[in-house]
């Protein structure tokens, strides 16, 4: 761009040549767009400056550029160019390259639009403000992610050549392509960076979609192209050490998966549907910080009490809830805090989860015959102190973890039940007899996960009518002292949450306790003793919670279900 020789006559006095010396001066040390440093020192509104500038420096102005944008050329040009929001593309031709800018007198920036591009560059103007605006829209977090997996998608279906019948080396040289290889990359870097704890890539006729799960809601992030869905899901299976001919039966495996020099395990699961091959990626961090039992959100009275029980040597431990409700991270954390001790520990998992030092970790295959049952028979013959069992699921394995936890050894597992008491009935509908729970059960912690408020945006309000009617479902006419609501800014991706934290109740069996279970007692009977002695139900520890402004109560009725809570 060359700026002018003369000085151009204006139709206000505002701008002559000692003030923009000056105030270019001025916004050249202090690192300040012109247009803005002038805005400061002059009473003209941003439009008619930014006009004035235009005439002055011989440029077009553009007042409206959403009409002049090119997102095709965003996508298509490197990134890097637009990234620091000094310029935007409106076209390019062999002749020309025109972009929009806010600072005429920010000769960098137009110097590497051309050696980006080999050709002139001709500047238009725009105001401060819509660069800004139009930065922000095409460069959050989720627009770039579009653009940089769109710009792929385009550089391998430039080059494609469309075959469906393609012979196992093809399919293995297509998916190691360079695009497909960075659209893999992009995808996991992405989900990493948002905290997304699974990845979803779900095919449909014409295209399929990745979808992120991020604190336990599931958001769709971008599309994929028919033609890229397929050699990416090739190039995930092989990661994942899988079949890649094989396409008809369900696969499972694993990834190891460095970012930023943090280590992560991808759990991968393949799915065959109608339109293709769905795959679910579990993401696993190697972080042992997290299976800190500080972290998982007990009150300081139950991590006390529960830190208490399992220093005991014999007796059983259950967590129950619904699958994710991060009953596998509380019970890691409890071995986490006994495993340095002298005692062997072994666990039997489906599949494992988190790998810790100085404990065995069986994996179930059902094929080979590794079964709960048979792989729970097998480690009581390997002289065990502490045993961990995944899942009891049939009555062969409740029994025999029931009778391990009488016989010396400390027991852990979970149930998938509502809350704590229901585990009791589940466990006789399992068959083992009334007097076994209750001389080996210590104690039961049901829990649920809700979302955190964001620190930086959470707003303190009012509770008002109508969700006060539904709190009474839960509480009856106790009141709740305070609540926040979600507001949203860019540290918590404007969701107005960041995280997410445990909701528990505490069973411990005392003596009475043992004696209603011995005597088969019902639930009712069950949970009048606690009520009596005190006990704090998943609800009240949500409200608590709520009061603190930890979570919303919207998000605590999203997770405690009426059916749930007793009165």
């Amino acid at each position: 761009m060359t700026l002018p020789a003369e000085i151009h006559s204006v139709s206000t006095s505002h701008l002559n040549r000692s003030v923009l010396d000056r105030e270019s001066a001025r916004a050249s040390l202090s690192g300040v767009p012109l247009g803005e440093q002038l805005q400061e020192s002059l009473a003209l509104s941003e439009q008619e400056l930014y006009r004035e500038l235009a005439d002055y420096f011989a440029l077009e102005f553009i007042a409206d550029p959403e009409t002049v944008l090119s997102t095709t050329l965003l996508r298509e040009l490197p990134t890097e160019l637009f990234t620091d929001g000094r310029c935007l593309p409106i076209s390019l031709t062999d002749d020309e390259f025109r972009i929009a800018i806010a600072d005429p007198v920010d000769l960098d920036i137009v110097f590497r639009a051309q050696a980006l591009t080999g050709v002139p560059v001709t500047c238009t103007l725009i105001s401060h403000q819509s660069l800004s605006r139009f930065h922000k829209h095409f460069f959050n977090k989720d627009s770039l992610f579009k653009q940089s997996a769109g710009k792929i998608a385009r550089e391998y279906e430039k080059h494609l050549q469309i075959d469906d019948d393609l012979s196992l080396e093809e399919i293995r040289q297509r998916m190691e392509s360079e695009p497909v290889v960075k659209m893999a990359t992009l995808i996991f870097d992405e989900a990493i960076k948002l905290g997304a704890s699974d990845i979803h890539i779900e095919p449909s006729e014409q295209k399929a979609t990745v979808r992120f799960r991020i604190d336990g809601l599931l958001r769709q992030h971008t599309e994929l192209t028919k033609w890229m869905f397929s050699p990416l899901t090739s190039r995930i299976k092989i990661l994942a050490d899988l079949d890649i001919a094989e396409k008809r039966s369900p696969q499972d495996g694993r990834i190891r998966y460095v970012f930023d020099g943090q280590a992560f395990d991808f759990r991968v699961s393949t799915l065959p549907t109608h339109f293709g091959e769905k795959t679910v990626i579990r993401i696993l961090k190697h972080d042992h910080s997290l299976l800190d039992l500080k972290m998982v959100g007990l009150s300081e009275t139950n991590r006390e009490i529960l830190s208490d029980l399992i220093e005991k040597p014999q007796g059983m431990i259950f967590v129950t809830g619904p699958t994710g409700s991060g009953k596998s991270s509380t019970l890691f954390a409890c071995l986490n805090i006994i495993r340095s001790k002298e005692i062997n520990i072994t666990t039997i998992e489906n599949p494992i989860e988190y790998k810790l030092d100085g404990v065995n970790q069986v994996q179930i295959n059902e094929k080979a015959g590794v079964t709960f049952a048979s792989a729970l028979r097998s480690i009581l013959r390997q002289d065990p102190d502490v045993i961990l069992v995944g899942e009891i699921r049939d009555t062969e394995t409740a029994q025999i973890a029931v009778q391990s936890a009488q016989t010396g050894h400390l027991v852990f597992s979970t149930l998938h039940t509502n809350d704590a008491v229901s585990a009791i009935t589940r466990l006789r509908d399992l068959g083992v007899p009334p007097f076994m729970i209750a001389s080996s059960v210590l104690a039961i912690l049901a829990q649920r996960l809700v979302r955190v408020l964001c620190d930086d945006c959470r707003k303190e309000v009012k509770i008002n009518d109508t969700m006060k009617k539904r709190l009474r479902n839960f509480i009856g006419m106790q009141s709740i002292s305070r609540a926040f609501e979600p507001v949203g800014c860019p540290k918590c991706n404007h969701t107005g949450y960041r995280g997410r934290t445990g909701i528990f109740e505490l069973v411990t069996i005392s003596e009475k306790l043992r004696d209603s279970i011995a005597d088969n007692g019902s639930e009712a009977a069950i949970r009048k003793i606690l009520r009596e002695e005190g006990f704090r139900s998943l609800i009240v520890d949500g409200i608590i919670k709520v009061e603190q402004g930890i979570t919303s109560p919207e998000e605590l009725l999203r997770i405690v279900q009426i059916d749930e809570t007793h009165e």
